[in-house]
Order: structure tokens, then C-alpha cells, then sequence
């Protein structure tokens, strides 16, 4: 199966084991991020491996997995 490259709230908040309106506020937050960086967004998604990035956090092993940059 392959990856989603956007996740929506309800994903998000499943993932964080919160609600809906959590989530969308974290997301907010994080396309907030990513249009100061110069990207695109779209409201209620974000992008899957940028979230994963932030939530869960990255280490160096993971710097040459394609899965965790975000492509412009």
C-alpha cells in the first residue's frame, strides 16, 4: 500500500489521540511553518512526512530516507 502524502484531521487526531478540532488547530500550526518556508498548502491536510518530522521527531539515521524530506 502506498504512503498518503497529506493527512487530514481526523487522521491527525487519531494519530495524536486527540480530538478533530486538535488536530486542525495543529495543523494549522504546522502549514503556518511551511508557508513561511516557501511551500504551498492546503487547508485541513498536511503534508504526512512533515508531520511525522515534528510530532515524532528525526535523527540522523533517518537524514538519507527519501520518506522524511519534504520535495518542493
Amino acid at each position: 500500500m502506498q504512503e498518503k502524502r497529506f493527512l487530514s484531521a481526523k487522521e491527525v487526531g487519531e494519530i495524536m489521540g486527540r480530538s478533530t478540532s486538535y488536530a486542525h488547530r495543529y495543523i494549522c500550526q504546522l502549514n503556518e511553518e511551511l508557508e513561511k518556508k516557501g511551500y504551498l498548502t492546503i487547508k485541513g491536510r498536511v503534508v504526512s512526512t512533515y508531520f511525522y518530522e515534528r510530532f515524532f521527531g528525526k535523527d540522523d539515521e533517518t537524514k538519507d530516507n527519501k520518506y522524511v524530506r519534504i520535495q518542493r
